[in-house]
């Protein structure tokens, strides 16, 4: 009776600290957020800034220990036009004996303006941080900086803001 107990116990112990970064894993995310957009529309009509509300979601399987593919899309909503993105991310976390890992990756992305006046646009970036592991997930925070590309009409080429992440595994 010993002996199952305590099988038991190791069996229940590795399922909470099992780790989410191992080839095959598969992991959900959702992107809640908020952001704005300045438009400028010259010298006699001035500039004007559009606040929104970013919701979106992404998935992401683990082809190798601690290197997942992915793929996302992000809605940024509430102001005028609607922007839609699409997102190609490859996240590589390096292996700890604790549960804090430090992650680096890079990404594709193209921007859709739901509106004729506004030109769709790519861009591509990179990030780093700290994940920290959790039973069935894990958090993160960082840094992305990105650049776009076919955005020649616009003064501002790269930007760069912190991210904070959460993953569900599964």
């Amino acid at each position: 009776m010993m002996k199952k107990v305590v099988c038991t116990f190791a069996l229940m112990s590795s399922l909470v600290f099992a780790d989410s970064f191992v080839a095959g894993s598969r992991s959900i995310g959702v992107t809640v957020g908020s952001g704005s957009v300045s438009y400028s529309g010259g010298t006699l009509s001035g500039t004007a800034v559009e606040n929104y509300i970013i919701a979106g979601v992404s998935g992401d399987y683990f082809v190798a220990d601690g290197l997942s593919v992915g793929l996302g899309y992000r809605g940024w909503f509430g102001g005028t036009p609607v922007i839609h993105q699409a997102t190609l991310p490859v996240t590589y976390y390096m292996p700890t004996e604790s549960t804090l890992r430090p992650y680096l990756g890079g990404f594709c992305r193209y921007t859709h303006i739901a509106d004729k006046a506004y030109d769709d646009y790519s861009s591509a970036g990179g990030r780093f941080g700290l994940a920290i592991l959790f039973e069935n997930g894990y958090g993160g925070f960082g840094w992305v900086q990105e650049v776009y590309f076919g955005r020649d009409n616009v003064s501002d080429k790269t930007s760069g803001y912190p991210e904070a992440v959460i993953g569900f595994s599964f």
